[in-house]
């Protein structure tokens, strides 16, 4: 987890925190760039968007939450 290639390029799965333990961020690299689904969150703990990608660009679904958790957004990439 959390972990660099011999290039100093993030790969495999990797989380982050916020200050107060709360989890900032969660998904998969691959060579430096973002592969699968990435979930962010808010500070309080609520999902603030999810996302996915192939080798680094956005596609498919795509959604944005408020600071309370609801949905806000809710789309495709093309």
């Amino acid at each position: 987890m959390n972990a660099y290639n011999e290039n100093g390029l993030k790969v495999g799965y990797w989380v982050e925190y916020w200050a107060n333990g709360n989890l900032k961020y969660k998904g998969t690299y691959i060579k430096g760039e973002e592969h699968g689904l990435f979930e962010y969150y808010y500070s309080n703990g609520n999902l603030s968007y999810k996302e996915n990608y192939i080798n680094g660009k956005e596609c498919g679904l795509y959604e944005i939450y408020y600071s309370n958790g609801e949905l806000n957004i809710k789309q495709y990439y093309i």
